[in-house]
């Protein structure tokens, strides 16, 4: 079973690349353009790894990490 990365990034093309090149590795994606979608992703299947844009709309990546590593089900997960 392939490890799953979400990519969290508000710009599109950002995403295109990390995916072409993620999926190209085998990795499985998830996708996220805001932070509490992130969140929500995060919670509900718990990836392998998170790559985390720091300048996001309504929420920073750096309060996502936060968040991320203050909840006990999210704590664990590495965050790029």
């Amino acid at each position: 079973m392939p490890k799953t990365i979400l990519l969290v990034d508000d710009e599109p093309h950002v995403l295109e690349v990390l995916r072409v090149t993620l999926e190209d590795l085998g990795f499985a994606l998830l996708e996220a353009e805001d932070g509490p979608r992130a969140l929500q992703i995060a919670r509900d299947q718990k990836p392998d790894l998170v790559i985390l844009d720091v300048m996001l709309p309504s929420m920073s990546g750096l309060e996502v990490c936060r968040a991320l590593h203050e909840a006990r089900d999210t704590e664990r997960i590495p965050v790029i």
